[in-house]
């Protein structure tokens, strides 16, 4: 089957209100031009013959006989009033791109059929997840009772991508030795390191503390007050299981041994990656492809008079969810709606 490809869209934005929706618009259409689209930006009658009309706000939308698509973007449906404007939609548009699989299946039930309808998960702007940063608020000794040498162990047992997803960050003194170590095995770290004759030395690690993800403890010599700094801090603890670390409830992670403290890091890695494929899968670049194949599919469908009816067997269900989360309909909503309603006969 041969793949429609477009060449130029227009997003229907009736006007700047500083909302996120405009920002995604906006990430959208750089990554619909990279996809070699002409996208341009403006009210409904600055409209001229584009292929596709997306409308940036389902409840006020623009539609031209001219575009081979009529695409709304449908955000929350709240109220009886705007499940009402939504309906109206299902007249003239003929692609419906709902946030997620979920709001899909709603619109879905309430226009008794899927042809043109899709479950977009709504893509996240920012691309980046910062590295764990991990503190180790102690001192170091040179009989290694801190058991240090464990984070070399296990990075050394694991595929070098994994030191991306770290940052060791020590509070306190003669860290500098066993940090040569950490850079020749190309280990992110940072080093705060504070004289005892220092005022307010011990306050300055606490304020450290703060901006860390998890304080980590792997020696077997006693304890450490640091638990109960991080307690302080509002950190995850991942301590050694001995003394008073114990009976912190879910405060604390405890392990027993070197390999209990690799599960551990395994299972911070695991997190961490996961957030990274999150962030992938649900980039704004792919989310302009997903919406691009969305758009062909359309035309392959009308091109070739298919209709894709297929619907939830419980749409009824489906709809009853929703509609328990509807807000009351007050003076300013049902005002809303009027003026809405205005704008939609004033613009046929």
């Amino acid at each position: 089957m041969r793949v429609q490809r477009f060449t130029s869209i227009y997003i229907v934005e009736p006007e700047s209100q500083g909302w996120i929706i405009e920002r995604l618009m906006r990430d959208l259409a750089c990554e619909l031009e990279r996809l070699g689209c002409n996208v341009n930006i403006g009210r409904g009658t600055e409209y001229s013959g584009q292929e596709i009309i997306l409308n940036s706000r389902y409840l006020t939308p623009f539609f031209d006989e001219r575009a081979k698509i009529n695409s709304v973007f449908i955000t929350h449906v709240d109220d009886r009033i705007r499940e009402a404007e939504l309906k109206r939609t299902f007249i003239s548009f003929n692609s419906f791109v709902c946030m997620s699989p979920h709001d899909a299946d709603f619109v879905t039930a309430l226009k008794g059929g899927s042809d043109g309808v899709v479950g977009l998960e709504l893509p996240l702007r920012d691309q980046s997840v910062r590295p764990i940063r991990l503190a180790i608020f102690s001192a170091c000794y040179k009989d290694k009772r801190k058991n240090e040498d464990w984070i070399l162990e296990y990075f050394s047992s694991r595929p070098k991508e994994y030191r991306d997803y770290f940052i060791f960050c020590f509070l306190g003194s003669d860290w500098e030795r066993f940090s040569c170590k950490l850079a020749a095995a190309n280990l992110n770290f940072e080093i705060s390191r504070y004289s005892n004759s220092l005022q307010g030395e011990y306050f300055l690690y606490k304020e450290k503390l703060i901006s860390m993800d998890a304080l980590l403890y792997l020696g077997f010599d006693g304890g450490a007050m640091s638990v109960y700094d991080a307690i302080n801090a509002g950190i995850d603890i991942i301590a050694t299981d001995i003394s008073y670390h114990r009976d912190l409830g879910t405060l604390a992670r405890l392990f027993d041994d070197r390999t209990g403290f690799f599960d551990e890091m395994d299972r911070l890695f695991k997190k961490s990656a996961d957030s990274r494929q999150v962030v992938q899968t649900r980039s704004v670049a792919n989310y302009a492809r997903r919406l691009m194949l969305h758009w062909e599919s359309i035309v392959q469908l009308n091109g070739n008079d298919l209709r894709v009816e297929n619907f939830p067997e419980n749409s009824s269900e489906i709809i009853s969810e929703f509609r328990g989360r509807y807000k009351k309909l007050d003076y300013s909503r049902v005002r809303s709606g009027i003026i809405r309603y205005i704008q939609y006969i004033k613009h046929r």
